[in-house]
């Protein structure tokens, strides 16, 4: 390593200064004048003029003479950045890799694709880069794209992301012969982003020379010396719209490939096809394509209605609630069934095998006990009880217990859910998901530059492609001609468009969250600018925070309509009262149930009168046993009988079938033990209820007396 006096010297032997005027001079679209009127080289925009041999040959503080940002004022007061007291020289990289172990840096004021390859060092000259380094963003990096003008176009209208005013000063929806006129100028917020990146390139270059209100000031009046000295605006050309006749966009960005303009401004897509066509810088923003549908409408119908009267319970619980009802009915039935007692009975009393017909249960009889039993038990589900019975046997006891804790967690959640319900606004059952649509079969209107991308992530569904060249407002048009039963829309092209809204407002359609696809906004340009347009994409949002979101808030607008689906919109309100619609299912089972008791009624009080058999009136247990009847007599008397008893039961019992059967045979036994003390008959059989005492004589009177 050299010492200090080494200044001016060739370097260290192992890595030595290399003499580079000839090269910087061959940069003759850099070529200035210094103060003295010596031709010289600028290094960055906005920067020194400094002479060819700068860097060259010697270990010097090159930038101490001639870079104007380490200046000494006179009075000594301006402290001096650290670099600018650091020797360096430009060195020759070969021999410094192969014979030193000095470290070497490329420099950046020429970019890779410019052929200019120049490298220093400070350890050569016994110091340090560390301090360069430190300034080397804001001083070097000012170069990015080199001071250029860009031409750009504008692919179409949309507002208000970009635009044009008639004569009248009103804003235009749609291009017409103004379009090509470069002479009125494009509003909107792509624009304003464009202005502001052009800004900031300016203010970073001419950073520590003028105060920033002066940068502002020059990009009023055009005077730009910034990175991007200025873009100018054009119209895309006819002829590109005739090879992409199905994108306005497309065809712009084919403008950019054919060399007629460097940049295309406004939303662009990155898809697959028109990276074919140009590069892109660096994303803007991540446009969302939703899905866009009918909004839901509100059903007022009494059958809707009703159906929420079900609505706490899933179906399936339902089912689950009906089966245990009828389960436990079942058992009921089984564990009470009295035809074994009232055989056993009777076999006390009348002696077995006295020429008595056996008696067997009724298919009937059984169907009323088991229909009795599940009526009993859904009245117990509906009254959230059970009876008590404390004669009940210990396997019902144990079964009601059960059941009875089934009743109570059911009807507490149930009602705990129903005032909600029932006051919740019944809608439609919307598609709302992509996978929805393609699975009902629904065909999808799409905008046609996305069409390779969404026959990938869709395979199956059903796409409808404008192709008409009218972009979002075309493929809304496709869906009100009926082509298709739902969309899919980009958001970041349609949120501000207010025209659109209105439209979407009008057909009664909302944006769903379904996300149909997820595709990256860029500007397209042409490759060797991509870069440097980009950094100065980057600088901006990361240190002057200029974003497009910052522009899209200079361009506030005023939609009213609510386009964005949401369930809360359709939530009740805790205040909602419950009408009397919202009633309608339980009103309509009552009465049904009302005037379906009338008709059984009316049956069974037609059958007693005529002298039938009646199982749907009040019936006692031990009645539903009985004899089959072996004939036509048989079954005559087996039906006057059966009237006379509902006659006398009708005026004896009370509303429980069979609470006062026990005291009833009590009373019989009593006044048929004493009636039979009357009675001198040698063949008389003790009758054991009134029943037997009614059908004897019933069979008496009715059976044929022999002369």
């Amino acid at each position: 390593m050299m010492s200090v006096s080494g200044y001016g010297y060739g370097g260290n032997h192992g890595c030595p200064c290399t003499n580079t005027t000839l090269t910087l001079a061959s940069v003759s679209e850099r070529h200035c004048k210094s103060p003295a009127g010596d031709v010289g080289i600028r290094l960055t925009i906005g920067g020194s003029c400094v002479p060819f041999s700068y860097g060259s040959s010697h270990c010097l503080q090159h930038d101490l003479l001639h870079d104007q940002n380490c200046n000494v004022d006179a009075a000594g007061e301006r402290v001096i950045p650290a670099y600018c007291v650091r020797p360096w020289c430009y060195v020759d990289l070969d021999t410094c890799k192969r014979e030193s172990d000095e470290r070497a840096y490329r420099s950046s004021y020429f970019a890779f694709e410019s052929g200019i390859d120049l490298f220093y060092s400070y350890s050569a000259c016994n110091s340090t880069a560390e301090d360069w380094f430190a300034t080397e963003e804001d001083i070097v990096h000012s170069r990015a794209l080199g001071g250029i003008s860009i031409d750009a176009n504008v692919p179409t209208y949309i507002f208000p992301m970009m635009y044009k005013r008639d004569s009248n000063n009103e804003i235009l929806s749609s291009p017409g012969s103004e379009y090509y006129d470069d002479t009125i100028p494009y509003e909107g917020v792509y624009l304003h982003y464009v202005k502001r990146i052009i800004e900031v390139s300016m203010f970073v270059s001419l950073r520590g020379y003028i105060f920033s209100i002066c940068y502002r000031v020059l990009f009023l009046f055009e005077l730009s010396n910034g990175d991007i000295r200025n873009i100018s605006l054009t119209h895309r050309s006819k002829a590109s719209g005739h090879v992409h006749p199905t994108s306005s966009f497309t065809a712009a960005v084919q403008d950019i490939e054919d060399g007629l303009v460097d940049m295309a401004v406004g939303p662009f897509w990155i898809t697959g096809q028109r990276l074919k066509i140009a590069s892109f810088t660096l994303p803007i923003v991540y446009d969302r394509t939703l899905l866009v549908i009918s909004r839901p409408g509100t059903k007022i119908s009494l059958t809707d209605q009703a159906q929420k009267v079900l609505a706490p319970f899933s179906y399936e619980l339902w089912g689950i609630v009906i089966g245990i009802i009828a389960f436990t009915a079942l058992l009921s039935v089984w564990y009470s069934d009295r035809s074994e007692v009232a055989t056993n009975r009777a076999d006390r009393r009348i002696g077995l095998g006295r020429g008595m017909p056996k008696m067997r249960r009724r298919k009937r009889a059984y169907a009323r006990l088991a229909l009795d039993s599940c009526l009993q038990k859904g009245l117990f589900f509906c009254s959230a009880g059970v009876e008590q019975d404390e004669s009940s046997s210990l396997p019902t006891k144990l079964l009601l217990f059960g059941f009875g804790f089934f009743i109570l967690i059911s009807v507490s959640a149930y009602v705990a859910n129903l005032a909600a319900f029932l006051t919740l606004p019944t809608t439609d059952a919307p598609i709302k998901t992509i996978d929805g649509a393609i699975d009902a079969g629904l065909t999808i209107c799409a905008h046609t530059a996305i069409e390779t991308e969404l026959e990938v992530a869709y395979p199956d569904a059903k796409f409808y492609f404008h192709d008409k060249g009218r972009e979002f407002h075309g493929v809304l048009e496709d869906y009100e001609d009926g082509k298709c039963q739902v969309m899919a829309i980009g958001y970041e092209d349609t949120s501000m468009d207010v025209k659109f809204i209105e439209k979407l407002c009008t057909n009664k359609l909302v944006f769903t969250n379904s996300l149909v696809l997820e595709i990256p906004i860029a500007f397209p340009i042409r490759s060797h600018l991509t870069s440097g347009f980009s950094y100065w994409m980057y600088q901006g949002e990361k240190y002057h925070g200029t974003s497009i979101q910052t522009s899209k808030d200079e361009f506030p607008q005023d939609i009213a309509c609510n386009v964005q689906y949401s369930e809360e919109d359709i939530e009740t309100s805790v205040h909602d009262k419950i009408t009397v619609q919202n009633f309608f299912l339980p009103i309509m089972v009552f009465l049904g149930c009302s005037v379906l008791s009338v008709i059984v009624q009316i049956y069974h009080l037609h059958n007693v009168n005529s002298g039938r058999q009646s199982l749907v009136g009040r019936t006692s247990t031990m009645n539903l046993v009985a004899e089959i009847p072996e004939d036509d007599e048989e079954r005559r008397r087996t039906s006057s009988l059966n009237w006379v008893l509902n006659r006398r039961r009708s005026t004896l019992e009370d509303t429980s079938v069979l609470k006062d059967e026990k005291d009833d045979d009590e009373k019989e036994r009593s006044v048929h033990e004493t009636e039979c003390l009357k009675l001198d008959d040698v063949n008389y059989r003790p009758r054991v209820t009134f029943e037997e005492d009614v059908k004897d004589s019933l069979t008496n009177q009715f059976t044929p007396k022999n002369d």
